[in-house]
């Protein structure tokens, strides 16, 4: 081998050392690309949790049941006051999450007209809320305010054969249950919740 044969096998190995150290150096820096990348996303996900609001609610009702209002007080967290006014839409769960989800016989309803009605004692009654009274218009809250909304009687469903009286019995003790949205900034929270009913005491 000549002079110029070995300096060429040189040239060569030194290029195939700087191509393979060049290769190990792009995934490293992918590698830390992706490392700072899935850190990052941990981080909104932390501080999405650490903003999740937090409502306190109640619900009282008129001795013969026959309204009811609901308080929803916005208690936090403080993280939210920078935030400034929240939007909030409340609206009411079915008292099970199977409503609707079994297999539909011949000459029943329809899984969607089962999961549309409000299984519970209560419905909305304020001004802004949908037709079937669960879900009542968006407003805004600021962490430290509340507000109220007006609830009424439900009905039990057209097709049930269940009285009035047997279909309140039915939830006479059972909690309302709510979901809260809350979204502010491009963030979004759904908060569960399930309130007590207290009956107005007579004087």
């Amino acid at each position: 081998m000549t002079t110029t044969d070995t300096i060429a096998a040189l040239a060569l190995v030194v290029a195939i050392v700087a191509a393979i150290a060049a290769v190990g150096s792009w995934k490293a820096a992918h590698s830390s690309q992706e490392a700072a990348a899935a850190l990052s996303r941990i981080e909104q996900q932390r501080l999405h949790a650490d903003l999740t609001p937090d409502f306190r609610c109640a619900i009282v009702a008129n001795e013969a049941r026959s309204t009811a209002m609901l308080q929803v007080h916005f208690e936090g967290p403080p993280g939210l006051l920078s935030h400034g006014a929240v939007e909030i839409t409340v609206s009411i769960r079915n008292d099970s999450l199977h409503r609707g989800s079994a297999p539909r016989l011949a000459g029943t309803e329809t899984p969607e007209a089962v999961r549309a009605h409000i299984w519970g004692a209560w419905k909305f009654s304020a001004d802004g809320c949908d037709d079937t009274g669960r879900t009542v218009a968006a407003q805004q809250l600021v962490v430290g305010e509340w507000t109220l909304y007006g609830l009424t009687p439900t009905s039990p469903p057209l097709w049930s054969a269940s009285t009035m009286d047997v279909w309140h019995r039915g939830y006479r003790n059972a909690p309302v249950r709510l979901s809260i949205t809350a979204r502010s900034q491009g963030s979004e929270w759904t908060v569960p919740l399930e309130v007590p009913v207290t009956i107005e005491a007579a004087f």
